[in-house]
């Protein structure tokens, strides 16, 4: 097992990562790190799905799909709103745990008919 895990992680040496945790103890380092004014992160980057349905929503007659989980859906409706300033419709497939271990088809079948049934996109 440690052969196949140096094999395929592709290991720093252990005198580099000695090397960089005595580093990290240095005043350089904490200067480095504490003249950080502020930390900022794009929650428009927050992952590919949400820029999909980003996407999705500039077309005219479009209802945006996404085959995951309605939490995720909840956060895109959520940030896609606050965005726009106005209501942002979107719709998913109701993913749960089994069905991402033991095949989520059924899942998008129905979520894809309620959808065209709901909404009648194009």
């Amino acid at each position: 097992l440690k052969n196949k895990k140096e094999q395929f992680e592709n290991p720093e040496p252990a005198d580099k990562l000695v090397q960089v945790r005595e580093w990290t103890k240095t005043w350089e380092y904490r200067e480095k790190n504490f003249a950080r004014e502020a930390l900022t992160v794009n929650p428009a980057k927050a992952c590919q799905p949400l820029g999909a349905v980003f996407a999705a929503v500039g077309f005219e007659s479009t209802m945006p799909f996404v085959h995951g989980s309605q939490g995720c859906v909840a956060y895109y409706r959520s940030h896609l709103s606050r965005h726009f300033k106005e209501p942002t419709s979107c719709v998913s497939s109701s993913m749960t745990e089994d069905a991402a271990v033991f095949g989520g088809l059924n899942n998008m079948i129905d979520g894809l008919a309620n959808t065209y049934a709901m909404y009648n996109p194009r």
